[in-house]
């Protein structure tokens, strides 16, 4: 049975914020920037973490970092009414451009299994990259601190393990460590492509690469902003995909984009005075991270970075040069900044983990019509509440107004042109956790009656064929 809503877009109000749930409260709540310092501070002081450095020295190198870095997360999952389970991703990496010889990669982390066996196989993915680089990369003896690249990513991973250690989501919640990301994203390749063919849905990734820096190499301050990239168009498209941006122009809707305008909005919420910023595009120009590797297996992901960068602390040697301090020391990692990005991600990792399932089989009525008109498929979750509408003018990037329409299948906007909006429903529980909005595909218009063929014209009656003529009766 359709159940139908009907609204009027003139009476939405502007973007409502929307209510915290005290469950996720509590989960930021933990995030500690202390502690996060300190782990900053003992990945530092392994000299260097570079893939090819030594993995056998007790002390010093890759291999140090990951056997220290094992521990905090076994230690996270064997804390009273830890739900976490270990995780590792161990494979041997092949002669490359930056891999002058085979090398044992190590991928780890935990899993905090999902409670709904309906979404079993579904999945959020968090990464940081715990490997660093000198100036030149594929020197194992130089010294590379990799304080912010990726000291801060790394600390987020291993801080958000502990701080969802004893939570229920409803899909499952992957923190991970990655290693290879500066001999060429080498090692999250391998994961997101077993993620892959281990079939599991990941329908949000982030990688945290860069974000523990304040002060931009122009000494210009911000403690209170950092960067959402993510794509557009997806990388790999299908045919049916690209029909559809092409029928109906959503370049901005891919679903990169919508996590991101996502996170941008929880995340805010839940991390008073921070300011995220959804950047159109994948990444920085001709860079990259970690969330590419999923973005080329076909998942939604994004990269979450600091606002100002120093170049001279990003793959560099430590050293004075020309009166200029290089390399990615301990000095300036900014912990309550880190400590902000990471709360705001542990919001919305938390309230879509909660979320139910999106809406399904979202469609969009034709344009040949005075009213806008969507309609979808309720998802079978006991937690749907309710269905909520987001739009935003045509011309517009961010969605601007939001309404909950209950729990219906399909709504009705009077006297609303559809060419002139975007629209977009997401469902919510009781709390106010809210899926992925998802944007609607084109519902083909119904096909007019076939005019009627006028009857055949009866054929003229035959002349009779000359002859002989029957025989007059007697």
């Amino acid at each position: 049975m359709k159940i139908l809503a009907l609204v009027s877009l003139l009476a939405l109000p502007a973007l409502a914020q929307e209510r915290r749930d005290p469950r996720v409260e509590k989960i930021v709540s933990r995030i500690e920037a202390a502690r996060m310092q300190a782990t900053v501070a003992k990945l530092v002081g392994f000299g260097t973490r570079l893939t090819i450095s030594d993995a056998n020295d007790p002390a010093r190198g890759i291999g140090a970092a990951r056997k220290w870095l094992a521990q905090e997360f076994a230690a996270a999952a064997a804390r009273p009414g830890a739900r976490l389970k270990t995780f590792e991703d161990r494979f041997v990496a092949p002669v490359g451009r930056r891999i002058p010889a085979p090398v044992e990669i190590v991928n780890l982390g935990v899993v905090l299994p999902g409670t709904d066996p309906a979404r079993a196989r579904q999945a959020i993915v968090m990464t940081g990259h715990y490997d660093s680089m000198p100036s030149d990369v594929l020197d194992p003896k130089a010294d590379a601190p990799g304080a912010n690249d990726d000291g801060s990513g790394t600390s987020m991973a291993l801080e958000l393990a502990n701080a969802f250690a004893a939570e229920s989501p409803a899909i499952a919640l992957y923190f991970v460590a990655v290693a290879g990301e500066e001999q060429g994203l080498v090692g999250s390749q391998h994961l997101a492509e077993r993620l892959k063919q281990e079939g599991v849905e990941v329908l949000a990734m982030v990688s945290v690469d860069i974000a523990g820096n304040s002060e931009g190499q122009d000494g210009v301050k911000d403690s209170t902003t950092a960067r959402l990239f993510s794509e557009g168009t997806p990388e790999m498209e299908s045919e049916a995909q690209k029909k559809l941006r092409l029928a109906i122009g959503n370049e901005n809707d891919s679903p990169s984009r919508e996590w991101a305008r996502y996170l941008q909005r929880v995340g805010e919420l839940y991390s008073s005075g921070l300011k995220l910023r959804v950047m159109l595009r994948r990444d920085r120009i001709a860079r990259g991270s970690d969330h590419m590797s999923f973005l080329h297996e076909g998942f939604p992901a994004l990269r979450m970075s600091e606002a100002r960068e120093n170049y001279h602390r990003q793959h560099q040697t430590p050293r004075t040069e020309g009166g200029v301090l290089y390399g990615d020391d301990l000095a300036h990692f900014d912990a309550p900044y880190a400590a902000r990005l990471c709360r705001a991600l542990a919001g919305a990792v938390g309230a879509l983990g909660f979320a139910p399932a999106p809406p399904q089989e979202v469609a969009l009525a034709s344009s040949n019509n005075p009213d806008g008109k969507l309609r979808w498929t309720l998802p079978a979750d006991a937690r749907l509440h309710e269905v909520v509408l987001y739009r935003r003018p045509a011309d517009a990037v961010q969605w601007e107004k939001m309404v909950a329409l209950g729990k219906v299948s399909e709504v009705t906007m009077p006297s609303v042109n559809v060419d002139d909006w975007f629209f977009a429903v997401a469902s919510a529980d009781e709390a106010g956790n809210q899926s992925l909005p998802q944007p609607p595909a084109v519902a083909p218009p119904p096909k007019a009656p076939l005019p009627k063929s006028p009857p055949p014209k009866s054929p003229p009656p035959k002349a009779p064929l000359p002859g002989p003529q029957a025989p007059a009766p007697r």
